[in-house]
């Protein structure tokens, strides 16, 4: 379960969609009333409780408000943030509940991706509080990846040298994101990286973004497992503006809720090379799109290509057999 705490944030990030001016704020007793009624129908399943916003340290007071209600429970408590509130004081509080928290830092492209209110640029701070940062157990980074940022690999280089973490880059999925020539340079982009690791991969980690595609890859071969979407009303639920939803796209329009079970598999994607690898992107932008989006479907195809490539390449390399081994058993 997701919690969208409010859509209010401290960032105006260039391809985010929700309204960060926003003063409207969850009310937590109705979200524990859902919480607990989740419980009772999954009573022998542990829950990951993600904290969502705009940024969720903005309402830090819903924060530790549902944290001391639901931490006895044994759930997976997760926050994705943009840090940038963060203080010695929030910082010991999530490492005491034992919070699993992702960095949202675009890196190289954060000025361009992640501006502020008042237009100017939110790098530097970030790298004022990167000490602060690095106090964060398993810290993790998320690092989006939207039309004009290509350089996959220097960016990847600069996240892991400055915070030393290995970032997943996730790519946009909105509607309307991609063209042909961003679809091409982030090709050529993609293409690089994994050269890049081909050549290196006995010294270093395997990069987030090609993990991401290559686990899909081995979740079919290995376990014939197909993930055809994201999971939204199935087993992942937000709860947004005070109500129980698939996700907190469908906020405001319950018609887009009712097409669900149409989009979850996509008939285009029955023909495709890629079908038994691609989770198929963004449910809702799908709907909203009445099909998939070439464009991305272009990508995935890019992408899943490169990585069957490199697999052929490092088959004999022993480091990288010993990751494919790790990957398989974890499955």
């Amino acid at each position: 379960m997701s919690i969208a705490l409010s859509e209010q944030c401290n960032l105006n990030c260039t391809y985010c969609n929700v309204d960060k001016l926003s003063k409207k704020r969850i009310d937590p007793e109705l979200f524990l009333q859902q919480y607990r009624k989740k419980k009772s129908e999954y009573p022998n399943e542990r829950f990951q409780i993600d904290f969502f916003g705009g940024e969720p340290l903005l309402q830090w007071d819903l924060v530790q408000r549902i944290t001391e209600e639901i931490k006895k429970d044994g759930n997976q408590l997760f926050m994705p943030t943009n840090g940038l509130l963060l203080n010695e004081e929030r910082v010991d509080y999530l490492v005491k509940n034992n919070f699993r928290v992702s960095l949202s830092f675009d890196g190289l492209w954060q000025d361009l991706n992640r501006p502020q209110h008042n237009s100017t640029g939110s790098l530097k701070h970030y790298i004022e509080k990167r000490d602060l940062f690095k106090k964060i157990p398993d810290l993790e980074c998320h690092t989006m990846v939207s039309r004009g940022n290509y350089n996959l690999l220097e960016n990847h280089l600069f996240i892991t040298e400055l915070l030393g973490i290995n970032p997943d880059l996730t790519l946009v999925r909105d509607v309307g994101i991609w063209d042909q020539e961003a679809v091409q340079k982030f090709n050529i982009g993609f293409s690089e990286l994994v050269n890049w690791y081909i050549a290196n991969a006995d010294s270093v980690e395997v990069p987030g973004l090609i993990h991401h595609y290559l686990y899909h890859i081995i979740l079919y071969t290995s376990k014939r497992v197909r993930v055809d979407f994201c999971g939204a009303g199935d087993h992942y639920f937000s709860f947004s503006e005070n109500k129980l939803i698939p996700c907190n796209r469908f906020k405001d329009d319950n018609s887009m809720i009712a097409k669900i079970p149409e989009y979850k598999l996509m008939k285009e994607c029955e023909s495709c090379d890629v079908k038994n690898y691609c989770k198929k992107g963004c449910l809702f932008e799908n709907i909203k799109n009445e099909g998939p989006i070439v464009e991305l479907c272009d990508i995935y195809k890019h992408i899943y290509s490169e990585l069957i490539r490199m697999v052929k390449e490092l088959n004999g390399n022993s480091t990288f057999r010993e990751y494919m081994q790790r990957e398989i058993y974890d499955a």
